[in-house]
């Protein structure tokens, strides 16, 4: 009997550190394993599988736009079948955008048509202690049902928590049934190989219900037949950069793609970066300095060096609407004429 292929949910709300645990994982992979990385995001630019493809020399196959839990149909898919046959690998990652609300997605991997050829292992969220502080993502159904949903709840970023934050995650955890398989205090992300082969729990259940959200992608391109919103965003030849936006949950993304000739100031980039008072940026960036992997996330910026990069992105998450026109001016004020 062929074994059947083990599948993963890498979960966690905005900025916990999801695509650092998944590359932490891919460090620990076993030689004799072929592993695969589904990544989908909110935005439309696609960071966090090029930070995974840069950062690992892996292949990363991507649902772009949205989230998993809304495009589970033909795009999942799509996606998915694809991976399976093109790299038939014994161990798929997939990582939903932090807005995703994973509950169709477990759906979609249970079903008799996966189930067939593939086992839906132990799905594992990461959350920041330090958020369970704050009202707004305690009252987020979102955040509550990838908590519920987990079977093993990971805090991470445990070297900036306190012992009120360790005590509020412990407290957090204990109050959920069916009581988790693992609970993990972790830093940079590093998981323990051994909870991806953990079962998983089937009588876990959300505490929400659904959402809903829209596309806004390509905000310079016209429009066409084709689903644009599913496709993965690119320049057009000669093009120095183009503009993708999208909404949904109470959230908003502005992203931006820039071609390889159009280098960023490193120190003016930063600078300008480190004012934005948004909850999230993420990009992979050409810079005068080398090409780097830029983060922020509540007024905290973080940079490292990375691969080479054939294109530079840049994608900025934030509670309220976005200035484009702005935001637009300053980030292309940073850019080496």
């Amino acid at each position: 009997m062929t074994k059947k292929i083990a599948i993963n949910i890498i979960m966690g709300f905005l900025g916990v550190g999801k695509t650092t645990a998944i590359l932490d994982l891919l460090k620990q992979k076993p030689a004799d394993e072929k592993w695969a990385v589904l990544v989908n995001e909110f935005g439309e630019v696609g960071i966090d599988g090029a930070i995974l493809s840069a950062e690992s020399g892996m292949t990363i196959s991507e649902v772009p736009g949205g989230c998993l839990c809304c495009v589970s149909g033909i795009p999942f898919q799509v996606a998915l079948s694809n991976l399976i046959a093109q790299q038939n690998p014994d161990r798929i990652l997939i990582e939903p955008t932090g807005l995703g609300h994973p509950k169709n997605l477990i759906r979609s991997l249970t079903t008799k048509e996966y189930q067939r050829h593939a086992e839906l292992k132990a799905s594992i969220c990461l959350l920041d202690p330090r958020q369970l502080k704050n009202p707004r993502y305690l009252q987020h159904e979102t955040f509550n049902d990838q908590c519920f949903l987990a079977d093993v709840l990971v805090a991470n970023k445990t070297d900036l928590s306190t012992a009120v934050d360790e005590k509020n995650f412990y407290q957090f955890a204990q109050n959920m049934t069916p009581e988790k398989q693992q609970l993990g205090w972790v830093k940079n992300g590093q998981l323990d190989l051994a909870w991806l082969d953990l079962d998983r729990n089937e009588n876990r259940r959300a505490k929400g219900s659904h959402h809903s959200h829209t596309h806004a992608s390509n905000t310079d391109a016209s429009a066409s037949g084709q689903d644009e919103s599913m496709m993965p965003v690119s320049l057009a030849p000669g093009q120095s950069y183009q503009a993708f936006e999208n909404e949904g949950m109470g959230y908003y993304s502005l992203g931006w793609l820039l071609a390889e000739d159009q280098v960023f100031d490193h120190q003016a980039l930063s600078q300008w970066l480190m004012i934005l008072e948004v909850e999230r940026v993420k990009g992979l960036l050409i810079t005068d300095k080398g090409t780097r992997v830029m983060n922020l996330r509540d007024q905290v910026f973080s940079e490292m060096p990375t691969r080479s990069l054939a294109q530079s992105r840049i994608e900025i998450i934030h509670n309220q609407s976005l200035d484009k026109e702005s935001l637009e001016q300053g980030l292309l004020a940073c850019l080496i004429v």
